[in-house]
């Protein structure tokens, strides 16, 4: 299932979001699949986390039901219960079992939009980006699984970036590593970025995420497309 998750529904967390599309399963009508055991649950599984806060152009979900029905029938059952900024996009009906989606991503499409306080032009944005990646290390302080901080390098996990100016606009688009092999966060990429060129730029900039990924870089391949 590929869905869109814009507006206010991007301010859901991801346990309410699975949460979300149980019950708008069930007042649907759709026969969910629910795991066994004391606390049973929908079988329902997301490629990718998102952050809250970041609208989501196209995210992918496994929904397994008890009985075979139409694809387009699951799309416009479910969309038609799920609140606003939630959509389902298309629905394909898997044959036989596959790999687990979240094990399949390895990368991501960002974009981002960020309003301009000065004076800012194309050749002072694009080499701003040319010294930011130019960096053999972009450190940020993270908390490990034992809460301390240590430093991570997002260097590594950013495979695209670039930028344009839309009258007092900036528009960053960035392919970032995602996946259960490692993470590099949009947020985490933009504060680096914005605090190296020193941008003259307003806070409240807006994140997307376009697409996911199974193979990263020049030969990436969209998710659906494997």
């Amino acid at each position: 299932m590929m869905y869109e998750k814009v507006g206010p529904a991007r301010f859901i967390s991801h346990l309410d979001l699975l949460r979300t599309f149980g019950r708008a399963a069930r007042r649907a009508g759709l026969p969910l699949a629910f795991t066994q055991g004391f606390n049973p649950h929908p079988k329902i599984t997301f490629a990718a986390p998102l952050a809250v806060g970041i609208s989501g152009e196209a995210e992918f979900a496994d929904l397994e039901l008890t009985e075979k029905i139409p694809a387009p029938f699951v799309a416009r059952a479910l969309s038609d219960a799920l609140p606003e900024g939630l959509r389902v996009l298309e629905v394909r009906q898997l044959k036989g079992a596959g790999p687990a989606l979240m094990a399949m991503v390895r990368s991501a499409s960002y974009r981002v939009e960020a309003k301009t306080c000065g004076p800012v032009t194309a050749g002072e944005l694009k080499d701003a980006l040319g010294s930011f990646l130019s960096r053999q290390e972009i450190l940020v302080e993270r908390k490990n699984n034992e809460g301390k901080k240590v430093l991570y390098d997002l260097r590594p996990g950013i495979f695209v970036m670039s930028g344009r100016l839309d009258n007092d606009i900036i528009k960053i688009e960035a392919e970032l590593k995602t996946g259960s092999s490692g993470n590099v966060r949009i947020e985490e990429v933009l504060e680096a970025f914005l605090k190296s060129s020193r941008l003259p730029v307003q806070g409240g900039y807006a994140l997307f995420r376009n697409n996911l990924y199974t193979v990263a870089g020049k030969e990436k391949k969209m998710l659906w497309q494997t």
